[in-house]
């Protein structure tokens, strides 16, 4: 498994340096307010280019409003990383590589930060990582996995706070999440108590259960332009005893070869009231005993469907990890998306 993780992160690596959302395109304009590197000190360290920390936690406790922290090359190891700064940005030195490699949470007073253009493992998460409690919290241009072992990003309320708002996921990778043998609580992403979130032009894929988890409160998101492959199930409408995720649109997406359901629905007890959309997506369904209408289990009291194309993507290589749909592909006529996209 960690040979395969290994091959897929390189071989990802080098589809986002062509598709130019690799860590450097995504950062390379970036300027630099402080640094870290893997021979720095947070001791001796006042986290200049000369005299950068040590750890990532040093780095985000220095930054003021605005400021961009930056990570030289190297994987950064931590028990745990807490975002506790607003519109603070964490982000790779030019083209360097970085990697963060520790659970990472981000707080109610993290609102309006952004991670981009790294590698995020949060091998060993409780409860997944990055964990999102902010709101305006952006995600961008990441290769985001925990190696099988928890969820990955996570959405939800912090204690009795408001669900977060306006969360940004977009041009990230997010694939190996979730326990195996799958355990059908550990997903890609998870909006648990969300409003607003944006889910776009992402590859979410291999991951032990849902790619696109909404349950039980997900609210107003729209998934729309990703790629949610080879999931144990692809996206899912769903309540608990008291809440319904509703008014969420999921458009615009290739969701295909789930090992069940591509689409579906459920509730714990709580009434759903049929006001999320599912339309305008290409599906495609592999396991034959989850196979009718593309892999889309049609419930209307939880979801209305529309103009979904059924169709075999025709990805380059996605045992490789590589998403790019052929030229003769049917669903370049439904997706939203720009990672997916042939070269010209």
């Amino acid at each position: 498994m960690a040979l395969k993780l290994t091959t897929r992160l390189l071989f990802a690596a080098a589809v986002a340096f062509v598709l130019g959302v690799s860590a450097s395109s995504a950062s390379a304009d970036a300027t630099c307010a402080k640094f870290a590197s893997t021979s720095g000190s947070d001791g001796s360290g006042d986290g200049s280019f000369a005299h950068p920390y040590a750890t990532p936690q040093k780095l985000v406790d220095s930054l003021s409003t605005g400021q961009t922290g930056c990570f030289r090359e190297g994987t950064y190891q931590f028990s745990l990383m807490r975002i506790r700064s607003a519109n603070v940005t964490l982000a790779p030195y030019g083209a360097e590589s970085a990697t963060l490699k520790g659970p990472i949470k981000v707080l109610p007073a993290g609102a309006g930060s952004t991670i981009e253009g790294m590698t995020l493992d949060g091998i060993n998460s409780k409860g997944g990582s990055p964990k999102v409690y902010a709101d305006d919290f952006v995600l961008r241009d990441n290769e985001i996995t925990d190696e099988h072992t928890s969820n990955c990003v996570m959405v939800g309320s912090f204690h009795s706070d408001p669900p977060p708002q306006n969360l940004l996921i977009e041009r990230n990778r997010i694939h190996e999440c979730g326990v195996l043998p799958a355990t059908n609580h550990r997903h890609g992403i998870y909006l648990s108590e969300s409003r607003g979130a944006v889910v776009r032009d992402n590859w979410i894929y291999d991951n032990a259960d849902r790619g696109v988890q909404l349950y039980p409160d997900a609210q107003g998101s729209t998934i729309t332009g990703n790629v949610i492959y080879g999931n144990g199930a692809g996206q899912n409408f769903s309540c608990d005893t008291t809440s319904c995720s509703k008014n969420n649109v999921v458009a615009g997406n290739v969701i295909a070869d789930s090992v069940n359901w591509n689409v579906y629905s459920n509730s714990q007890g709580a009434t759903p009231d049929g006001s999320n959309v599912l339309r305008d997506n290409c599906v495609h369904a592999s396991n034959s005993a989850d196979s009718s209408n593309g892999g889309i289990n049609l419930n209307p009291s939880f979801f209305s469907s529309s103009g979904n194309l059924i169709a075999e993507p025709q990805f380059a290589d996605p045992s490789s990890g590589d998403f790019v749909l052929s030229p003769d592909s049917a669903c370049l006529a439904k997706y939203t998306g720009t990672m997916s996209l042939p070269a010209p």
